[in-house]
């Protein structure tokens, strides 16, 4: 209910678009992709891409990680890889929550789905 209050107050309509924006939580749009660059672009272009939309929409990575959660356990792949993936992201989620450098993490984050997607690729 705050949420819906405070989104009320900020912006003339409440519509989704305006609550992720009042909540500062990552659109769904940009997940997409994230994680589209996560999966497919090379480590340099992805970190650079989404260190870029994280500073320019103000995301902070623990949430991004959260969302990825969803779209990872959402996608058909095998176990092992899923099993590599969520373990990466929860080392680099355990390692933001003891004040580790966000940019340090967010390299750690694409060096995950980097080597998931050898692991693959090989398979």
């Amino acid at each position: 209910m705050n949420l819906l209050q405070s989104t009320s107050m900020a912006y003339p309509e409440v519509n989704q678009s305006n609550v992720y924006l009042c909540s500062g939580s990552p659109m769904p749009a940009d997940m997409d992709l994230i994680y589209h660059s996560l999966l497919n672009d090379p480590l340099s272009t992805c970190a650079t891409k989404i260190g870029g939309l994280c500073a320019s929409k103000g995301y902070a990575l623990q949430d991004v990680i959260l969302d990825l959660t969803t779209l990872v356990l959402a996608t058909e792949m095998p176990g092992e890889v899923m099993g590599e993936i969520l373990d990466g992201m929860s080392e680099v989620e355990h390692q933001l929550g003891v004040g580790t450098d966000e940019g340090l993490q967010l390299n750690a984050l694409v060096g995950v789905f980097v080597a998931a997607r050898n692991c693959m690729a090989g398979a």
